[in-house]
Protein backbone atom coordinates (compact mmCIF):
# COMPACT_ATOMS: atom_id res chain seq x y z
CA UNK A 1 0.00 0.00 0.00
CA UNK A 2 2.86 2.30 0.62
CA UNK A 3 4.69 1.46 -2.23
CA UNK A 4 1.54 2.52 -4.43
CA UNK A 5 1.07 5.82 -2.69
CA UNK A 6 5.08 6.41 -3.25
CA UNK A 7 4.77 5.73 -6.85
CA UNK A 8 1.51 7.81 -6.73
CA UNK A 9 3.38 10.68 -4.68
CA UNK A 10 5.91 10.63 -7.41
CA UNK A 11 4.24 10.80 -9.78
CA UNK A 12 2.24 13.72 -8.78
CA UNK A 13 5.58 15.61 -8.15
CA UNK A 14 6.90 14.92 -11.78
CA UNK A 15 3.26 16.27 -13.39
CA UNK A 16 3.61 19.56 -10.78
CA UNK A 17 7.09 20.13 -12.50
CA UNK A 18 6.13 19.66 -15.82
CA UNK A 19 3.68 21.92 -15.48
CA UNK A 20 6.23 24.71 -13.93
CA UNK A 21 8.57 23.94 -17.01
CA UNK A 22 6.16 24.43 -19.36
CA UNK A 23 4.44 27.15 -17.90
CA UNK A 24 8.25 28.84 -17.95
CA UNK A 25 8.60 27.89 -21.36
CA UNK A 26 5.27 29.38 -22.15
CA UNK A 27 6.06 32.61 -20.97
CA UNK A 28 9.73 33.02 -22.34
CA UNK A 29 7.96 32.10 -25.89
CA UNK A 30 5.01 34.21 -25.36
CA UNK A 31 6.59 37.24 -23.39
CA UNK A 32 8.24 38.54 -26.52
CA UNK A 33 5.02 39.17 -28.12
CA UNK A 34 3.72 40.99 -24.99
CA UNK A 35 6.43 43.27 -24.91
CA UNK A 36 5.71 44.15 -28.49
CA UNK A 37 1.79 44.89 -27.37
CA UNK A 38 2.92 46.35 -23.98
CA UNK A 39 5.34 49.09 -26.39
CA UNK A 40 2.57 50.12 -28.52
CA UNK A 41 0.81 51.34 -26.07
CA UNK A 42 2.90 53.36 -24.54
CA UNK A 43 5.20 57.02 -25.22
CA UNK A 44 8.36 57.08 -25.64
CA UNK A 45 8.66 58.58 -21.67
CA UNK A 46 6.93 55.72 -20.48
CA UNK A 47 9.09 53.33 -22.88
CA UNK A 48 12.33 54.20 -21.26
CA UNK A 49 10.57 54.54 -17.72
CA UNK A 50 9.04 51.08 -17.37
CA UNK A 51 10.26 48.98 -20.50
CA UNK A 52 9.18 45.68 -19.46
CA UNK A 53 5.94 45.90 -18.06
CA UNK A 54 2.48 47.60 -19.26
CA UNK A 55 1.36 50.93 -18.06
CA UNK A 56 -1.39 52.31 -17.19
CA UNK A 57 -1.33 55.35 -19.39
CA UNK A 58 -1.84 53.88 -22.37
CA UNK A 59 -1.74 55.48 -26.08
CA UNK A 60 -4.23 53.72 -28.77
CA UNK A 61 -2.97 56.79 -31.03
CA UNK A 62 0.37 55.09 -31.87
CA UNK A 63 -1.74 52.96 -34.16
CA UNK A 64 -3.14 55.27 -36.25
CA UNK A 65 0.19 57.15 -36.25
CA UNK A 66 2.56 54.36 -36.79
CA UNK A 67 -0.09 54.10 -40.53
CA UNK A 68 0.57 57.45 -40.73
CA UNK A 69 4.30 58.01 -40.28
CA UNK A 70 4.97 54.55 -41.69
CA UNK A 71 3.04 54.88 -44.80
CA UNK A 72 1.80 51.47 -43.93
CA UNK A 73 -1.21 51.57 -45.96
CA UNK A 74 0.65 51.84 -49.01
CA UNK A 75 3.33 49.34 -48.08
CA UNK A 76 1.19 46.97 -46.49
CA UNK A 77 -0.53 46.28 -50.25
CA UNK A 78 3.27 46.08 -51.30
CA UNK A 79 4.07 43.36 -49.28
CA UNK A 80 1.13 41.38 -50.20
CA UNK A 81 1.22 41.65 -53.97
CA UNK A 82 4.88 40.60 -53.35
CA UNK A 83 4.27 38.07 -50.64
CA UNK A 84 1.42 36.10 -52.35
CA UNK A 85 2.78 36.80 -55.92
CA UNK A 86 6.24 34.81 -54.92
CA UNK A 87 4.58 32.14 -53.10
CA UNK A 88 2.35 31.21 -56.01
CA UNK A 89 5.33 31.39 -58.07
CA UNK A 90 7.56 29.29 -55.93
CA UNK A 91 4.37 26.55 -55.34
CA UNK A 92 3.61 26.00 -58.86
CA UNK A 93 7.48 25.86 -59.75
CA UNK A 94 8.44 23.85 -57.08
CA UNK A 95 6.00 21.54 -56.80
CA UNK A 96 6.53 20.59 -60.67
CA UNK A 97 10.18 20.32 -60.20
CA UNK A 98 9.77 18.21 -57.40
CA UNK A 99 7.24 16.08 -58.89
CA UNK A 100 9.85 15.89 -61.78
CA UNK A 101 12.25 14.61 -59.77
CA UNK A 102 10.97 12.38 -57.63
CA UNK A 103 8.57 10.67 -60.07
CA UNK A 104 9.33 10.55 -63.43
CA UNK A 105 12.56 9.17 -62.77
CA UNK A 106 15.13 11.84 -64.69
CA UNK A 107 18.79 10.57 -64.78
CA UNK A 108 20.80 12.34 -62.28
CA UNK A 109 17.78 13.70 -59.99
CA UNK A 110 19.65 13.21 -56.54
CA UNK A 111 22.38 15.47 -58.18
CA UNK A 112 20.28 17.95 -59.67
CA UNK A 113 18.81 18.43 -55.89
CA UNK A 114 21.94 18.22 -54.60
CA UNK A 115 23.14 20.93 -56.53
CA UNK A 116 19.73 23.46 -55.81
CA UNK A 117 20.61 23.08 -52.42
CA UNK A 118 23.93 24.38 -52.45
CA UNK A 119 22.50 27.39 -53.61
CA UNK A 120 21.23 28.01 -50.23
CA UNK A 121 24.83 27.94 -48.55
CA UNK A 122 25.39 31.03 -50.63
CA UNK A 123 24.69 34.51 -48.21
CA UNK A 124 22.35 36.66 -49.75
CA UNK A 125 24.66 40.00 -49.34
CA UNK A 126 27.44 37.90 -51.94
CA UNK A 127 24.73 38.07 -54.91
CA UNK A 128 23.35 41.65 -54.10
CA UNK A 129 25.59 43.72 -55.91
CA UNK A 130 25.33 41.65 -59.23
CA UNK A 131 21.74 40.63 -59.00
CA UNK A 132 21.42 44.48 -58.87
CA UNK A 133 23.66 45.30 -61.59
CA UNK A 134 21.82 42.39 -64.05
CA UNK A 135 18.37 43.98 -62.67
CA UNK A 136 19.46 47.32 -63.95
CA UNK A 137 20.87 46.11 -67.36
CA UNK A 138 17.06 44.18 -67.26
CA UNK A 139 15.72 47.61 -66.87
CA UNK A 140 13.87 46.15 -64.02
CA UNK A 141 14.48 48.34 -61.24
CA UNK A 142 11.59 50.31 -61.22
CA UNK A 143 9.18 46.90 -61.30
CA UNK A 144 7.64 44.76 -58.77
CA UNK A 145 9.04 42.39 -60.13
CA UNK A 146 12.60 42.77 -59.23
CA UNK A 147 11.43 42.04 -55.74
CA UNK A 148 8.84 39.12 -56.55
CA UNK A 149 11.76 37.33 -58.94
CA UNK A 150 14.81 37.10 -56.43
CA UNK A 151 12.53 36.19 -53.66
CA UNK A 152 11.12 33.20 -55.71
CA UNK A 153 14.65 31.93 -56.91
CA UNK A 154 15.91 32.18 -53.30
CA UNK A 155 13.27 30.07 -52.16
CA UNK A 156 12.95 27.38 -54.89
CA UNK A 157 15.86 24.86 -53.55
CA UNK A 158 14.52 24.37 -50.70
CA UNK A 159 10.74 24.33 -51.37
CA UNK A 160 11.65 22.22 -54.41
CA UNK A 161 12.96 19.85 -51.79
CA UNK A 162 10.35 19.45 -50.03
CA UNK A 163 8.25 18.27 -52.38
CA UNK A 164 10.88 15.92 -54.37
CA UNK A 165 10.65 14.41 -50.72
CA UNK A 166 6.93 14.36 -50.23
CA UNK A 167 6.63 12.99 -53.75
CA UNK A 168 9.16 9.83 -52.86
CA UNK A 169 6.90 8.38 -50.17
CA UNK A 170 4.12 8.12 -52.64
CA UNK A 171 3.65 4.55 -54.14
CA UNK A 172 4.37 4.33 -57.42
CA UNK A 173 1.72 2.45 -57.82
CA UNK A 174 -1.02 5.05 -57.78
CA UNK A 175 0.96 6.80 -60.36
CA UNK A 176 1.33 3.79 -62.59
CA UNK A 177 -2.60 2.70 -62.36
CA UNK A 178 -3.36 6.41 -63.65
CA UNK A 179 -1.24 5.90 -66.71
CA UNK A 180 -2.66 2.94 -67.31
CA UNK A 181 -6.44 4.34 -67.22
CA UNK A 182 -4.99 6.43 -70.14
CA UNK A 183 -4.27 9.39 -67.72
CA UNK A 184 -1.70 11.97 -69.21
CA UNK A 185 1.05 12.99 -67.18
CA UNK A 186 -0.27 16.08 -65.94
CA UNK A 187 -3.75 14.51 -65.53
CA UNK A 188 -2.03 11.79 -63.45
CA UNK A 189 -0.09 14.99 -61.44
CA UNK A 190 -3.43 17.29 -60.83
CA UNK A 191 -5.95 14.23 -60.02
CA UNK A 192 -4.27 11.45 -58.58
CA UNK A 193 -0.53 12.86 -56.89
CA UNK A 194 -1.22 16.78 -56.17
CA UNK A 195 -4.09 16.03 -53.57
CA UNK A 196 -1.86 13.66 -51.26
CA UNK A 197 0.90 16.84 -50.86
CA UNK A 198 -1.10 19.02 -49.07
CA UNK A 199 0.98 19.14 -46.39
CA UNK A 200 4.01 20.13 -48.14
CA UNK A 201 2.15 22.39 -49.91
CA UNK A 202 1.31 23.95 -46.60
CA UNK A 203 4.99 23.72 -45.22
CA UNK A 204 5.82 25.46 -48.16
CA UNK A 205 3.56 28.43 -48.37
CA UNK A 206 3.78 29.00 -44.45
CA UNK A 207 8.14 28.91 -45.01
CA UNK A 208 8.01 31.38 -48.27
CA UNK A 209 5.40 33.60 -46.91
CA UNK A 210 7.17 34.02 -43.47
CA UNK A 211 10.75 34.65 -45.44
CA UNK A 212 9.32 36.98 -47.95
CA UNK A 213 6.97 38.62 -45.87
CA UNK A 214 9.52 39.79 -43.36
CA UNK A 215 12.71 39.94 -45.68
CA UNK A 216 14.08 43.61 -45.39
CA UNK A 217 17.86 44.10 -47.28
CA UNK A 218 17.13 42.96 -50.63
CA UNK A 219 13.61 45.19 -50.80
CA UNK A 220 15.30 48.16 -49.29
CA UNK A 221 18.03 47.98 -52.30
CA UNK A 222 15.74 47.55 -55.03
CA UNK A 223 13.39 50.10 -53.63
CA UNK A 224 15.71 52.78 -52.91
CA UNK A 225 14.96 55.15 -55.64
CA UNK A 226 11.29 54.14 -55.40
CA UNK A 227 9.26 54.93 -52.42
CA UNK A 228 5.97 53.79 -54.39
CA UNK A 229 7.47 50.19 -54.44
CA UNK A 230 8.61 49.68 -50.29
CA UNK A 231 7.25 46.99 -48.60
CA UNK A 232 6.12 46.53 -44.87
CA UNK A 233 9.83 45.73 -43.38
CA UNK A 234 11.64 49.14 -45.37
CA UNK A 235 8.40 51.13 -44.26
CA UNK A 236 9.37 50.82 -40.45
CA UNK A 237 12.29 52.47 -41.12
CA UNK A 238 10.21 55.45 -41.61
CA UNK A 239 10.70 55.64 -37.41
CA UNK A 240 13.51 56.01 -37.20
CA UNK A 241 14.51 60.30 -36.99
CA UNK A 242 17.51 62.04 -36.02
CA UNK A 243 15.79 62.42 -32.34
CA UNK A 244 15.90 59.02 -31.86
CA UNK A 245 12.98 55.57 -32.46
CA UNK A 246 9.84 56.62 -31.99
CA UNK A 247 9.36 53.29 -30.06
CA UNK A 248 5.28 53.53 -28.99
CA UNK A 249 4.67 53.57 -32.78
CA UNK A 250 7.27 51.59 -33.89
CA UNK A 251 6.12 48.52 -32.18
CA UNK A 252 2.48 49.66 -33.23
CA UNK A 253 4.00 49.25 -36.67
CA UNK A 254 5.99 45.64 -35.84
CA UNK A 255 2.34 44.46 -34.32
CA UNK A 256 0.03 45.19 -37.69
CA UNK A 257 2.98 43.74 -39.60
CA UNK A 258 3.07 40.71 -37.41
CA UNK A 259 -0.75 39.95 -37.93
CA UNK A 260 -0.71 38.75 -41.44
CA UNK A 261 2.01 36.21 -40.54
CA UNK A 262 -0.13 35.06 -37.10
CA UNK A 263 -3.06 34.35 -39.55
CA UNK A 264 -1.30 32.28 -42.17
CA UNK A 265 0.42 30.34 -39.84
CA UNK A 266 -3.27 29.75 -38.00
CA UNK A 267 -4.73 28.81 -41.50
CA UNK A 268 -2.27 26.62 -42.52
CA UNK A 269 -1.46 25.24 -39.12
CA UNK A 270 -2.90 21.97 -39.45
CA UNK A 271 -1.50 20.82 -42.74
CA UNK A 272 2.13 22.87 -41.40
CA UNK A 273 2.40 20.73 -38.43
CA UNK A 274 1.38 17.35 -40.64
CA UNK A 275 3.80 18.02 -43.08
CA UNK A 276 6.76 18.46 -40.28
CA UNK A 277 5.83 15.51 -38.93
CA UNK A 278 5.96 13.42 -42.07
CA UNK A 279 8.87 14.60 -43.49
CA UNK A 280 10.46 13.87 -39.32
CA UNK A 281 9.27 10.16 -39.67
CA UNK A 282 9.47 9.55 -43.53
CA UNK A 283 13.34 11.27 -43.91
Amino acid sequence: MSSDSNVFSSSRYIRIVAYIVLSISALVVLYPILFLVFTSLKDTNGFYTNPFLPTLDVHFENYPQAIQTGKLGLYFMNSVVVAVASVILTVIISVLGGYALGKMKIPGSELIILVFMTFNFIPGIAIYIPLYKMMANMRMLENIFSIILPYVAWQLPFSMYIFKKFFETIPSDLVESGRIDGCSEMQTFMKIVLPLVKPAIATVIVFTFINNWGELMWAQIVTSSSVALKTLPVGLLNFKTEMGVQWGPYAAGLCLVTIPLLVVFAYFQKYFIAGLTQGAVKG
